[in-house]
């Protein structure tokens, strides 16, 4: 498997707070990887490295090196950012529809883009709603309200509006957090199948969840990445007596 995101002793500070310490790391393609740990641990901090969401907090500051695809994500011009930002959707915590209908929803970035040939449009959008198991539920009522969805219907929306634009990596902070078990399992099965096409990071707290759905997974405490390595490996023979307290239970 191909490394399609590293990270060379990266440091990051808000201000005086060291907030990430000294992270080397690489994650495969087309895979996906959990991040782990408490509360306050960095890993959300962590996964917003990859599409310069930190860029947008006021006296962040950011060391080392961090590349996707070979190429130094933080020397590319300002004017560039946002090509890094289509190639790395991301998913929230909470389902953040646009008050717009569920096609524009999904076709708002292909707008953004300089699309606008219609017919290119809606196959988009079709395709993307597919990609997120939300079109056979939608596709009658794509000129209503997106807040007329049920949350999980909203997050996978969110999901399809991430795909519509090609990335090749997906970011989810924490992406069932808000729902029902329902609608988790179907985010958790949507997840397995889009693994086939892109690279996929999850912070999550539910470490059912990174058992479940995850290739690989990097635990987290104080700003530190603890330990890295394939899922099964961390939760059930850890190499680091930290990594073992917290997958037991024993703090956290």
């Amino acid at each position: 498997m191909n490394i399609k995101i590293k990270t060379q002793n990266v440091h990051l500070y808000y201000g005086d707070f060291h907030a990430l310490k000294d992270i080397s790391v690489g994650m495969y393609e087309k895979a996906v990887t959990a991040l782990i740990g408490p509360s306050g641990c960095g890993k959300s901090t962590f996964l917003r490295l990859f599409n310069r969401m930190n860029d947008l907090i006021d006296n962040v500051k950011i060391t080392g090196e961090i590349t996707i695809d070979q190429k130094n994500i933080y020397q590319i011009k300002q004017s560039h950012i946002d090509n890094l930002r289509r190639n790395v959707g991301m998913v929230f915590q909470k389902p953040n529809p646009f008050p717009k209908t569920i096609f524009e929803n999904v076709a708002y970035g292909l707008r953004v883009n300089g699309i606008n040939q219609e017919k290119v449009i809606s196959d988009q959008v079709e395709l993307s709603l597919r990609q997120a198991a939300l079109w056979e539920e939608v596709k009658d009522k794509l000129k209503k309200s997106a807040f007329e969805l049920s949350g999980g219907q909203q997050q996978r929306l969110c999901i399809a509006r991430a795909l519509a634009v090609e990335p090749s990596i997906l970011l989810m902070d924490e992406p069932a957090s808000a729902l029902d078990p329902i609608s988790t399992a179907k985010i958790e099965e949507l997840i397995f199948e889009l693994k086939k096409d892109y690279t996929i990071l999850i912070v999550t707290h539910n470490m059912q969840q990174a058992g479940r759905i995850s290739d690989y997974t990097g635990f987290f405490l104080n700003g530190e990445l603890i330990e890295f390595d394939e899922t099964k490996t961390i939760f059930t023979n850890p190499k680091n007596n930290k990594t073992e307290s917290y997958i037991t239970g024993r703090f956290g």
